[in-house]
């Protein structure tokens, strides 16, 4: 567990600071625990629901650390035993995540291909302290449960916050178009004539004519004998045929 003393920054008068400092804390719940330190460092508060052993001196659980219990709150300068201090060697605070790097622009902590995430978190912090709070030092403290955000600001100057507003998102896609230019010719030509169509039409009409022998003058070759003529019988009329019996 990591504490910070719930204090801010001030300068007294007499020059004093007064400042607040991240330190380690251990809770212990388990009670046949909290009875083993209780007997080690010979503690006589009684009805023990939790301990916090903190450590004062950042150099790891042990000598001149402070315990304090609950309910009753009271705060002890324990002397841990060899057996006590052994158990508490065992005792190691890891961050999750963290960096201590040189100050560097935000885009410096993007698009990383290991710990992407923190570092995007990062990333998002220092614009917003390099758009608002162009000055350092400055010490920040976030914490946030399911129900409630803890933020907290110290170590600045503050009449050199300035509020400027983000710059809008840039979209997920962006479309990048290409200009192409494209120059299109052509030649329509109108002649000052007029243009005829020429349409053939080809029809052969066939009939059949019956002409009589004797209305036909028909010439003999010269190299064959002269055809005999012969008198022609009168014919009667047909009228008159038809009425004689």
């Amino acid at each position: 567990m990591l504490l910070i003393l719930p204090i801010s920054l001030a300068t007294a008068q007499n020059g004093t600071t007064v400042d607040q400092k991240m330190i380690r804390v251990a809770s212990v719940t388990d009670q046949n625990l909290i009875q083993f330190f209780l007997f080690e460092f010979l503690i006589t508060d009684t009805a023990v629901a939790k301990m916090e052993i903190i450590d004062a001196t950042g150099n790891g659980f042990g000598v001149e650390d402070l315990v304090k219990c609950y309910p009753s709150e009271r705060i002890y300068v324990p002397t841990p035993s060899d057996t006590a201090q052994k158990v508490m060697n065992g005792w190691k605070f890891t961050a999750n995540y963290q960096i201590v790097t040189q100050n560097g622009p935000p885009e410096v902590f993007e698009g990383t291909k290991s710990d992407a995430a923190q570092n995007g978190i990062l990333a998002g912090l220092l614009r917003g302290l390099n758009r608002n709070y162009k000055e350092s030092p400055i010490k920040i403290y976030f914490e946030r449960d399911a129900k409630t955000a803890t933020f907290e600001m110290w170590g600045y100057s503050a009449n050199r916050l300035s509020y400027a507003a983000a710059p809008p998102a840039m979209p997920d896609t962006v479309t990048s178009y290409d200009v192409l230019s494209v120059t299109y010719q052509d030649t329509l030509v109108v002649a000052d004539t007029t243009i005829y169509d020429l349409l053939y039409i080809s029809r052969t009409v066939r009939d059949t004519v019956f002409v009589g022998l004797d209305e036909f003058d028909v010439k003999t070759p010269a190299d064959l004998p002269p055809v005999e003529s012969k008198p022609k019988a009168k014919t009667k009329n047909r009228s008159e045929l038809w009425r004689k019996p």
